[in-house]
């Protein structure tokens, strides 16, 4: 009987390397549809990068001389303010830091704090410089759209305290969650209605804030009075609201 052939040994061969196949993958060379992808991308990306500095410089190049002086002004008073802010904070850590009558030192910061945050909050009273704007509205022309756009420019302008007060003698204090609604023929602010006239109150820096307020009331109404005062009092209050689902966060 004659011998089986004896069968071949299977010897699979060694995967190419990782290197070697990247090599590989950067110096093929490219189709005719990937040269384009890759070009329309670039162009895109080449047209993004123009657009957005474009919009940027037409808002600087169309604006007037005293427009730019007036926004030179307010970044120069907003970078005072936060070095002010910086030096208090560096003064309060290196006085906990020293451990001389630290304990004393930690309870007026934290009763400090307790106070700035009840303004904040719209619990309680405050009082210092700021301005009071005016918007008569005789036409009914003011919306709700146009107050959130004034009260937003006046927190930005650095405003620490708000309320707005219509001509039915109604007076509602601005905070973090005040909203503004259209209601008839006027404004409903929280749950309560307000008529024309509208009288913002606002404190902070007198010219940040009225520099900033007045590139939007020209929009809203020509007839917007905007008076600065070195003392004002912002006495809405706010009822404290409870967290229905937020808790403090445990130490841990």
């Amino acid at each position: 009987m004659p011998d089986s052939p004896t069968p071949e040994r299977f010897v699979p061969s060694a995967p190419r390397g990782g290197i070697r196949r990247l090599w590989k993958a950067f110096t093929a060379k490219p189709d005719r549809g990937q040269l384009v992808v890759a070009l329309l991308l670039a162009a895109l990306g080449f047209g993004v990068v123009l657009q957005v500095r474009g919009d940027a410089d037409d808002q600087l190049e169309t604006a007037r001389r005293t427009e730019l002086v007036q926004i030179l002004s307010d970044l120069n008073q907003r970078s005072s303010r936060l070095e002010q802010e910086i030096a208090e904070l560096e003064a309060t850590r290196r006085e906990l830091a020293s451990g001389a009558d630290t304990e004393r030192t930690a309870l007026e910061q934290t009763a400090m704090r307790a106070r700035q945050l009840a303004v904040l909050a719209g619990t309680a009273p405050a009082q210092g410089p700021g301005i009071v704007v005016t918007l008569e509205d005789p036409d009914g022309q003011v919306r709700a759209r146009h107050i959130l756009a004034t009260v937003q420019e006046l927190r930005v302008a650095g405003a620490e305290a708000m309320q707005i007060q219509g001509g039915n003698g109604e007076l509602v204090r601005v905070s973090a969650s005040t909203y503004f609604l259209d209601a008839g023929g006027g404004l409903e602010v929280d749950g309560t209605v307000l008529t024309r006239p509208y009288v913002i109150t606002a404190i902070g820096a007198p010219g940040a804030l009225a520099g900033s307020i007045r590139f939007v009331t020209k929009e809203i109404a020509e007839e917007a009075v905007v008076e600065e005062y070195d003392l004002l009092v912002v006495d809405a209050l706010r009822e404290p609201e409870t967290p229905e689902y937020a808790r403090p966060a445990s130490e841990d």
